[in-house]
């Protein structure tokens, strides 16, 4: 039964009150039509309404930043007569560049099949479930029968894979962060030696240079030296990345916030295709930690991990305000133990240099015992994405643009290494080769 009780109630006493209003004046036209509703009625009980199936063909998983993607979806009507609208969804942030996601099909007593294609621009890195929504109408047109919406997949839009290794630039070389050079302090221990140093606690009795320590004795030492040999494997790298609500100054495909994605992709891609052991923190979200591994599973939990910052509507709802300084802490335990590079990626200003401040200087201090400042910070200047309408907003655009830079100008002076990229002027390629020697 297709029809609502007050659908039936009302077709039910339009029949009697025309029928009894007939009988009563004699009057046969009246009985005639009498019968019209309750014809409707039958018609309404006995014949179904439409059914669809739908499914989209040949979905991609995966696509790139500024790809264009070509999405058909296929399907048949089933049931009764009536008119069916198929709507595919698609994501708000994606522009629609070549036909329509919109589909009205017409059904008889037949079964009818129906297919439409269109042409995607994906706009925005993350991931996306995508469905598929229907409407189909009783052919009498007195009710909507059914309204469904299927998730038929799902699309994770990567950013653009950096091309750092056919660039040819001139190379600004740096001693602070060397992919090609950098050695691990965890790992195998190869059979390379490295140095002499004093015993500390946990060493392996194994690896004691007995000879270097009677002399050392001699001169009045107390503590053993060992021998220490070179790591395999090269250097670890820590990056993280800020979450903050914030950090969505622009549109809602271009913004902040996405640039830092986009930036922490290029990081991660280019440090882990070199051999690196790469691990990440997320902070101001939900404290989400990518443990430090290798290799191309360790990208794919990265990727996946970055992609769930961009939902497709609601935006970030949830987060934890904690600042560099608590992620630091939260930290700790793989810092200290791995020693690694570090790599901050986040938007300087008023509000949170300070903590920037404070966290690098804890830092730089326990680096610098052990004679390493591998620090980087990239510093994301989003006014230039920022839509003006007339010249107050663009000098107060340039203003703020200004106290960004003067704000990671005193961060510099700690000996960290700061990049500020406005990404309207250069590439995060570009932005990164002032820094990394590549070979």
């Amino acid at each position: 039964m297709n029809l609502t009780a007050k659908e039936s109630s009302l077709l039910l006493a339009g029949f009697a009150a025309i029928f009894f209003s007939g009988f009563l004046l004699a009057n046969s036209i009246l009985i005639c039509a009498s019968f019209i509703p309750l014809f409707t009625y039958f018609v309404g009980v006995f014949v179904a309404s439409p059914e669809v199936q739908v499914r989209k063909s040949d979905l991609p998983s995966s696509a790139r930043l500024g790809e264009i993607v070509d999405v058909e979806v296929v399907g048949k009507v089933a049931g009764g007569p009536g008119a069916v609208v198929i709507c595919d969804e698609i994501p708000e942030t994606f522009q629609l560049v070549e036909g329509s996601n919109y589909e009205l099909v017409s059904k008889g007593f037949k079964e009818r099949s129906f297919d439409f294609s269109y042409r995607l621009l994906c706009t925005k890195s993350g991931t996306y479930k995508l469905g598929v929504g229907w409407e189909a109408r009783h052919i009498l047109g007195l009710t909507r029968s059914h309204v469904s919406i299927e998730e038929t997949g799902q699309l994770r839009v990567f950013p653009v894979s950096p091309k750092i290794r056919k660039m040819k630039l001139p190379l600004r070389i740096t001693q602070r962060i060397r992919p090609s050079e950098g050695i691990a302090k965890i790992g195998p221990i190869s059979t390379d030696f490295k140095e002499i140093r004093n015993y500390l606690y946990g060493d392996p009795f194994k690896i004691i240079n007995w000879k270097a320590s009677a002399r050392a004795a001699g001169r009045g030492k107390q503590y053993p030296l060992v021998n220490e040999y070179e790591r395999e494997g090269k250097l670890s790298l820590w990056l993280f990345l800020d979450a903050h609500p914030e950090l969505r100054i622009g549109t809602s495909f271009e913004n902040a916030l996405e640039y830092c994605i986009r930036a922490a992709y290029s990081i991660s891609y280019y440090f882990l295709n070199k051999g690196y052991s790469l691990g990440m923190y997320i902070y101001n979200h939900q404290g989400e930690t990518v443990h430090s591994d290798t290799g191309k599973k360790q990208f794919i939990r990265v990727a996946s991990n970055i992609l769930r910052l961009t939902p497709p509507k609601a935006g970030l709802q949830v987060f934890w305000d904690e600042g560099f300084s608590k992620a630091l802490k939260r930290n700790q335990t793989q810092l200290i133990r791995q020693t690694p590079g570090i790599v901050i990626i986040t938007h300087v200003t008023q509000n949170n240099w300070r903590d920037l401040l404070d966290g690098l200087k804890r830092v730089l201090v326990y680096q610098r015992r052990r004679r390493q400042t591998s620090v980087m910070l990239i510093n994301i200047l989003p006014y230039n994405i920022i839509p003006k309408v007339n010249d107050l907003e663009i000098y107060a655009a340039r203003m703020l643009d200004v106290a960004s830079r003067s704000f990671s100008n005193q961060l510099r002076s700690l000996g960290v290494t700061v990049l500020d990229w406005d990404p309207k002027k250069e590439s995060m390629e570009f932005t990164l080769l002032r820094s990394i020697r590549l070979r």
